[in-house]
């Protein structure tokens, strides 16, 4: 059977490194933002964003996996609705 739509393949393929990019970014963003504020609340505006970085990296996860599952549905679907290989037995 030849496997449908693949970028959508290769993107579930890639989630892991997707995932940590889209984190590393919220990441950095945060770390210069908090640098720029200094002291305590620069330390509480870190901790914020390491948090929305997992966050972020969660939510990026659960989309990919909601890819993967309708995939399946997909390829399941499509198995279970072709005619067998013989044609119907009479």
């Amino acid at each position: 059977m030849e496997e449908r739509y693949p970028f959508i393949r290769f993107v579930i393929d890639a989630a892991q490194v997707i995932a940590g990019a889209v984190a590393l970014v919220v990441l950095l963003g945060g770390t210069v933002h908090s640098c720029h504020r200094g002291g305590f609340l620069g330390l509480m505006s870190f901790l914020m964003a390491l948090v929305i970085a997992a966050f972020a990296y969660a939510i990026v996860m659960i989309k990919i996996e909601f890819l993967r599952v309708f995939l399946d549905i997909e390829s399941h679907t499509r198995q279970a609705t072709r005619p067998p290989a013989g044609g119907p037995a009479l």
